[in-house]
């Protein structure tokens, strides 16, 4: 089984925290292997910010605070004022959600980079099998105490953004008793929030990361060994191509800057397949993506993994609904490409060591990625037939 001998090179390194010096490092190493295997390789480097998954929300909590907080003095001009600006943040918060490639923060940029096997435009069909390479901070957000009411969390920070503008509508509308009783329900949870995602931020420290993502870049890796060495099992007019995306972890941005630099060069029916956090637990596939606006899986993608499922009794291999954090099948999704993630998770949907300081390899079921490295790969190789069939259909007709 090569993917376990793939997950230890990674996990070697002590973190691959995102656009950070060992996450290049990382991406090196994965263009080593695929160089070794006989492809060729592209290196896509850009820059972007850090610790998005703390910054970006503390970012917008601060603006929408201070713009409650300020609404208090009222004056029909800046209220109005406050409420444009209160509108225009939680706007860019929800595009930062809905997978869409936009630049949503204000913080320094850092290099970072994917890593991919060289492909051309063409007739072929393809398949793009990505994992992320980078590992994300271990902070209080994800200790196994609260890592359980992260969704509730969640939920009440963003109802507390959303009371401000709210509340300033009211004030606008001279109703302020509503208006100071909805502001300050508003303004306490967003402060809780600030606090919080602060606390976050600064106590935080990169996780080891086998599970995620060393994991599902292993898988990739040892499909791409296995692709390169047995092509002649899969239809002549299929492509498989293999993508290693840094900053996933800060909002998709390496797979948002893949699509952004190359969409052009793939047919629209390509078919993406992500592998993410696949060390411990049920192999699970995700019916779709999104917090906000939930964008749905790949319907022939999701209909060859139903009909694996069932050929898998005892329950070895589930699906879900979706994550509350996305996957870089999100911005995939969102371009109007199809898409599906698989994931490991428990019976209840819980993510095991999910960015927590015992996500080492010690804790990865090597037992789970040899099953999954062998099911993944007839996944891949019934994908490929499937859309090569359905090209050969629509050609006779």
């Amino acid at each position: 089984m090569k993917s376990i001998d793939y997950l230890k090179g990674l996990s070697k390194f002590e973190h691959r925290g995102s656009a950070t010096k060992n996450e290049r490092k990382a991406a090196d190493y994965i263009a080593n292997k695929l160089e070794g295997m006989g492809y060729e390789v592209v290196k896509q480097e850009f820059k972007t910010t850090r610790d998005n998954l703390y910054i970006l929300p503390l970012q917008f909590g601060i603006l929408l605070f201070i713009m409650g907080a300020a609404s208090f003095f009222y004056d029909k001009f800046l209220n109005a004022l406050e409420l444009i600006i209160s509108l225009i943040s939680i706007g860019l918060l929800i595009l930062e959600l809905s997978g869409k490639s936009f630049e949503t923060s204000i913080m320094p940029k850092h290099r970072s980079k994917n890593v991919f096997t060289k492909f051309e435009k063409n007739d072929k069909k393809k398949i793009i099998v990505s994992a992320h390479i980078d590992t994300q901070k271990g902070s209080l957000m994800f200790s196994p105490k609260i890592v359980d009411k992260l969704k509730m969390i969640y939920n009440i920070g963003y109802l507390g953004f959303a009371l401000i503008p709210v509340g300033i509508v009211f004030g606008l509308f001279h109703l302020y008793l509503i208006s100071y009783i909805v502001l300050g329900i508003g303004l306490l949870i967003t402060f809780a929030m600030i606090v919080f995602l602060l606390v976050c931020e600064l106590g935080g420290k990169y996780t080891n990361g086998a599970n995620d993502n060393g994991s599902g870049a292993s898988l990739a890796l040892a499909i791409a060994d296995y692709y390169i060495n047995n092509k002649e099992n899969f239809p002549d007019d299929v492509e498989v191509i293999f993508l290693f995306t840094g900053s996933e972890e800060t909002g998709e941005r390496g797979m948002k800057y893949f699509l952004r630099r190359y969409r052009r060069l793939l047919n629209k029916d390509t078919q993406f397949v992500v592998l993410d956090n696949l060390g411990a637990g049920k192999l699970t596939y995700l019916e779709g993506e999104g917090m906000i606006f939930y964008k749905k899986a790949g319907e022939m993608l999701i209909d060859i993994a139903d009909e694996m499922r069932k050929e898998y009794p005892n329950g070895v291999v589930q699906k879900r609904k979706n994550l509350l954090l996305p996957t870089d099948a999100l911005p995939v999704l969102a371009n109007g490409f199809c898409g599906i993630t698989f994931i490991s998770m428990d019976e209840n949907g819980k993510i095991k060591n999910y960015h927590w300081f015992t996500d080492t390899i010690d804790n990865v079921d090597s037992k789970l990625l040899r099953y999954e490295e062998s099911f993944l790969i007839e996944y891949i190789l019934r994908v490929s037939k499937k859309i090569s069939s359905a090209k050969s259909v629509e050609a006779v007709k």
